[in-house]
């Protein structure tokens, strides 16, 4: 991965194959978990840069190993809304109604959190594997960029192994 300056606040996109703006999902290099980046493919590289910044990281395709475009579901734990249920026991009963609202947000709530994820995993410059964590917020063109990356990088879809049948 090579960490270089841009050439300006507006970085040009000249010469890319196709591109894409993601959310990063976990630090990398100089990029920060939920900040924005533009991912773009050149014909032997991919390059992320983020708007408003004038830093770019390059990965060569030959460096990467697998490319996955999918959905992720997880459950998260959030805190009771304490305002909400006030406002909504309020609303139902009255003044009693927000107190008893309001006391009954203690703990906590689980939610579901679905998403669609590109994870980049490639070959670190220490010879480690490493992986690029996106989330594809706009699910404007995320899947045709996946797959273009894996046409360059010359990834196949692995097929899960059949089972074969044993005759006794």
């Amino acid at each position: 991965m090579k960490v270089g300056d841009s050439v300006g606040f507006f970085k040009s996109n000249k010469g890319t194959v196709i591109s894409e703006m993601f959310k990063i999902t976990e630090d990398f290099a100089m990029f920060k978990s939920g900040q924005m980046v533009n991912v773009n493919l050149f014909d032997t590289e991919l390059k992320l840069h983020s708007p408003g910044t004038k830093n770019d990281a390059t990965l060569e395709y030959s460096k990467i190993t697998d490319v996955f475009y999918g959905p992720q579901s997880s459950i998260v734990e959030k805190d009771k809304s304490i305002i909400g249920r006030a406002v909504v026991g309020g609303l139902l009963f009255g003044g009693a109604g927000a107190i008893v609202g309001a006391m009954t947000a203690n703990g906590k709530k689980e939610k579901q959190l679905n998403r669609i994820m590109f994870v980049i995993s490639y070959t670190g410059s220490n010879g480690m594997n490493k992986f690029i964590a996106l989330e594809d917020t706009r699910l404007y063109k995320g899947k045709k960029l996946s797959e273009k990356l894996k046409e360059l990088c010359n990834i196949t879809d692995q097929e899960p192994e059949q089972a074969h049948d044993i005759i006794l």
